[in-house]
Formats: C-alpha cells, sequence, structure tokens
C-alpha cells in the first residue's frame, strides 16, 4: 500500500474567524486547567481532534483515493472548520502521509498479535498461515488506514512516498524473514526466493482492497484460510517417491 488542490479549504489571516480553530487554541493557552501528569486537558482535547481528522481522511482516501479526496472533504467528515485543519497539519499531503504511515503500523500490529498468540515454537509455515489471515482481516475487516496505504500510496507525490520508504521495507522484509524462517526449518520449499515470493504474496493480498466486499458467499475467514492454504500447498517441500 496524481495531484489535487493540496490546499483545498485554507484560510488565511484575512479570512473569517473559524470557531473550531479559535477553540482549539483556546484549549492550549486558556486558564491554565491541569492534569495531574502536568499536561493539559487542552491538548488531550488537540490529540482527540487530531485523531479525528485522521479517521476521517482514512475513510475517505480508502474509498475514493488520493486525488478525489481534499481538505474540504476531509474537514466536512471530520466536523471541522476547513482552517481548523492547518491548526493540526500543515497540507493535504501531511495527513495523507501519516495516514498511510498508520495504515503500515496497524497492519504490523495485526500481525505482531497473532505471531505471538501462536507461540516461539511454531514452524515457519504455520506463522506464516497465521501472518495471512492476519493481514488479510486487517485489510478487509480492521483498518480503513491500511487500505488507504495500498490505495493511495502510488497515487501520492514523491515526498510522500519518500518518507513512507523504511517503514515499507520494514515491512516487506517481515514477510521476507517469515519466509527464510520457514525454509531454514524445513517447513517451506528452500528452492524459491523469499524476496520475489514476498512481494509476490503482499501484492495479492493487496489486491483484496479492490474486489473484496463483506457480505458475499465467501466469509472473509474462509478466504484468508483459502488464500493460506494455496500459498503453502505450492511451497511445501517436495518428498520423494
Amino acid at each position: 500500500m496524481n495531484s489535487t488542490d493540496a490546499a483545498s479549504g485554507a484560510l488565511t489571516e484575512s479570512d473569517p474567524v473559524d470557531s473550531t480553530a479559535d477553540s482549539e487554541i483556546d484549549e492550549n493557552h486558556g486558564n491554565g486547567d491541569h492534569d495531574n501528569n502536568g499536561s493539559g486537558r487542552r491538548i488531550r482535547k488537540g490529540e482527540r481532534s487530531r485523531m479525528r481528522i485522521l479517521d476521517a481522511a482514512a475513510r475517505l482516501l480508502s474509498c475514493r483515493g488520493y486525488a478525489a479526496t481534499t481538505l474540504t472533504d476531509i474537514a466536512a467528515a471530520a466536523e471541522m472548520q476547513a482552517g481548523s485543519l492547518y491548526y493540526h497539519f500543515d497540507s493535504k499531503d501531511a495527513i495523507v502521509e501519516e495516514v498511510l504511515r498508520v495504515g503500515i503500523d496497524h497492519a504490523r500490529d495485526a500481525i505482531d498479535a497473532s505471531l505471538a498468540a501462536l507461540g516461539p515454537d511454531a514452524q515457519g509455515s504455520e506463522r506464516l498461515a497465521e501472518t495471512i489471515v492476519a493481514y488479510v482481516n486487517c485489510i478487509v475487516a480492521e483498518s480503513s488506514f491500511t487500505v488507504a496505504n495500498i490505495r493511495c500510496y502510488n497515487e501520492s507525490p514523491p515526498h510522500t512516498r519518500e518518507q513512507l520508504t523504511s517503514a515499507l521495507r520494514d515491512f516487506a522484509d517481515l514477510w521476507v524473514g517469515l519466509l527464510a524462517e520457514g525454509q531454514a526449518d524445513g517447513s517451506l520449499r528452500d528452492d524459491t526466493s523469499p524476496k520475489v515470493l514476498a512481494r509476490l504474496m503482499i501484492s495479492g493480498l493487496n489486491s483484496l482492497a479492490s474486489w473484496y466486499r463483506p457480505g458475499g458467499e465467501l466469509r472473509l475467514d474462509d478466504l484468508a484460510r483459502q488464500f493460506a492454504a494455496m500459498v503453502l500447498h505450492g511451497l511445501h517441500p517436495t518428498t520423494d517417491a
């Protein structure tokens, strides 16, 4: 896991007062009401507003893509004034970059949780199967951020893609490592390239974001398990007759 007006909906200093932006500013420079750890109630609300923007952006980007999503759209979905977005983010691309980064984090978190539940003694083939299932669920059922990453990465500006290069490389390396583990312990065939296979598998799984629709004849868990079975069947080590 293209162009648009990145300044859409922006307010200049001479524009009418933005009440939402003012409320956010007041919460950071108001009467000094703080909580026990010294951070103000105002900061917490600012963080909630920031997350509201990201949630709204993720929903829109996952459905519409990069080019068709404007700052005005994001502000409306977040139920905020358009100018208020600039209190939290410098531009549309800054929002997009953060949404895509969170999408990678959500996928990693889902995979890490599934591997932790499996335990350290599982074979590489088992770990790969659970990773496939976790990623399928993340794409289809759990994270609009991850879907936004899949849909919008190639549409986003070069600078945004550059900022995500390291995180995406680490994500691919996770799959490469799982395949290499299975080859090392004999649970996966060792005559294939983990790097090539990892990218083929990620690409195939990412395609679910464009065609799978919940509620159809194929249940999500069945789909995930079928994909895992097909991959593992093709990667099982051959045995001599």
